[in-house]
């Protein structure tokens, strides 16, 4: 396993060798990349803090997001489909097909997108499941966030930049030259915070379209914005949550987890993160 979960072959390595990446530098990732935390290991939330297992039996959960219904999706990377969660934890598979399917976005209409990594496109499913390309051609398209504006933003981890999406067909490439951008959050006035994976930083996109340093952070994948402003950070390779002030000072909110990723709040203000390596999520509660 690659740091993010890509499988060695067959998989994620033709079609990024097919955009120029080499083998050789994707197995320095694999050999790079050694799970800190196994399932089992000792959950250790901060004081004040308390969690509970919200759901289990996922294969490689990640990419969590609340539908309009009020249940939890999640994309199964290891079984290319998407898992629904209803609040009180039954799990059911609502769309199949996916190719190491990353990150969800919902649109105002309810249509939910995937960034079916493996396939290197976004794909679109109604609300009755049925399974449409959107967008094709992309370069390891990782996450996905629908902006304040409308325009669904795309990480592509290997093109190292962030494109938004007017339709389909009308894109603009809002921040470039990234290191493995891995994670997209956005606050009430549209100002873009994305995670910079192999850059071990979170950075803000100010509505200038500029760039500003924010904090570092290890390993991070998938970051949410708290009640308090505050940005919550998912670090698969050391096993934690952290939280990040906008002064760039930071805390281990929880450590323990098994390759945890990608953050969501709900409405009431708890915090789910996707526990990829033991195939579960975690709710946790608190002050956040």
């Amino acid at each position: 396993m690659s740091r993010d979960g890509f499988p060695a072959a067959p998989g994620i390595f033709p079609a990024a060798v097919s955009h120029g990446v080499s083998i050789l530098a994707l197995v320095s990732f694999a050999i790079a990349w050694t799970p800190c935390c196994e399932a089992g290991s000792e959950i250790r939330p901060v004081s004040g803090m308390g969690y509970t297992v919200f759901a289990t039996g996922l294969a490689g959960p990640r990419g969590l997001l609340f539908g309009p219904s009020g249940d939890l999706f999640a994309a199964e990377q290891s079984s290319g489909t998407v898992a629904r969660i209803t609040p009180d934890s039954r799990v059911s598979r609502f769309a199949t097909g996916f190719s190491e399917p990353h990150d969800l976005a919902f649109d105002a209409s309810g249509y939910l997108y995937v960034a079916d990594t493996g396939a290197n496109r976004v794909a679109r499913v109604s609300p009755d499941g049925l399974v449409t390309t959107y967008i094709t051609g992309l370069n390891v398209p990782v996450d996905l966030a629908f902006h304040p504006n409308g325009d669904l933003y795309v990480c592509e981890l290997f093109a190292g930049t962030v494109a938004a999406y007017r339709d389909a067909k009308k894109v603009k490439v809002v921040a470039s030259s990234l290191d493995k951008p891995h994670g997209l959050a956005f606050d009430g006035s549209g100002v873009t915070y994305i995670n910079e994976w192999s850059g071990n930083r979170v950075l803000k996109l100010d509505r200038k379209g500029r760039l500003h340093p924010v904090a570092a952070v290890e390993d991070p994948v998938g970051v949410a914005i708290g009640k308090s402003g505050d940005l919550y950070v998912a670090q698969p390779q050391v096993g934690k949550v952290s939280r990040v002030k906008m002064d760039g000072t930071r805390i281990t909110l929880i450590e323990g987890l098994n390759e945890p990723r990608d953050p969501v709040f709900d409405d009431a203000g708890n915090l789910f993160v996707a526990e990829t390596g033991a195939g579960r999520i975690v709710k946790m509660m608190g002050d956040f």
